[in-house]
């Protein structure tokens, strides 16, 4: 519990105003599931926690003194960080649920998708925003100048993976064959590279406005 504070207090009126829109997230799909009887789009539940996965992460390498702490642990937990921040941005692709959506609710469900599209996006964008600063104490300036782009292609190829390839993160470990013979598919795919360049320049700009902007 003292661990949450103390990741909360970290930053904690950014942290407010998130929780504050995730509680509204959540608050539309309770008003929907009323309206209508029905729980659909409560899969959104799930992916907004997946999203707030990789902040937790990076957040919590930031309470660090990362001088102390071993080479290979910060390693360990930047694979399990990478593993998880397209689940961030793959929100957005959820948007392609509301072809199912019905005619005379159809709005509402565009502010529901959108907001946790918007939210996931932001945890997204924070998290992106921490690695620099980490990548910051073990890489030349230079170099850190790709990491992000570099990430945010990486970003986009996890979001194919997602969405059109139905993989989940936890696929690494318990379906490392299938991924890898799936990845070299994309590798050899035109499709799916401009697919995954497009994604990843979309993040990119995205992480460059949000970080002029503060």
């Amino acid at each position: 519990m003292n661990i949450v504070l103390k990741l909360f207090n970290q930053n904690k009126k950014t942290n407010q105003l998130l929780l504050l829109y995730s509680i509204y997230c959540l608050s539309l799909l309770l008003v929907r599931a009323k309206l209508t009887n029905s729980i659909y789009l409560f899969f959104l539940i799930w992916n907004l926690f997946l999203a707030v996965i990789p902040y937790v992460i990076s957040s919590h390498l930031l309470t660090l003194d990362l001088k102390k702490v071993s080479k290979l642990k910060v390693l360990g937990i930047s694979a399990i960080w990478l593993a998880f921040i397209p689940n961030a941005f793959y929100i957005i692709t959820d948007l392609v649920h509301l072809a199912k959506s019905d005619g005379h609710i159809f709005w509402f469900d565009l502010i529901i998708v959108s907001s946790h599209a918007l939210i996931g996006f932001a945890f997204g964008l924070m998290s992106l925003h921490h690695f620099e600063k980490i990548a910051q104490q073990f890489i030349p300036v230079k170099k850190v100048n790709f990491f992000i782009p570099t990430i945010s292609i990486l970003c986009g190829i996890g979001i194919y993976i997602g969405r059109i390839l139905r993989y989940n993160s936890w696929d690494i470990i318990s379906n490392p064959i299938d991924l890898a013979f799936d990845l070299f598919q994309i590798i050899i795919s035109i499709k799916s590279i401009l697919f995954s360049i497009h994604f990843g320049v979309f993040i990119y700009f995205s992480f460059l406005i949000k970080k002029n902007l503060t």
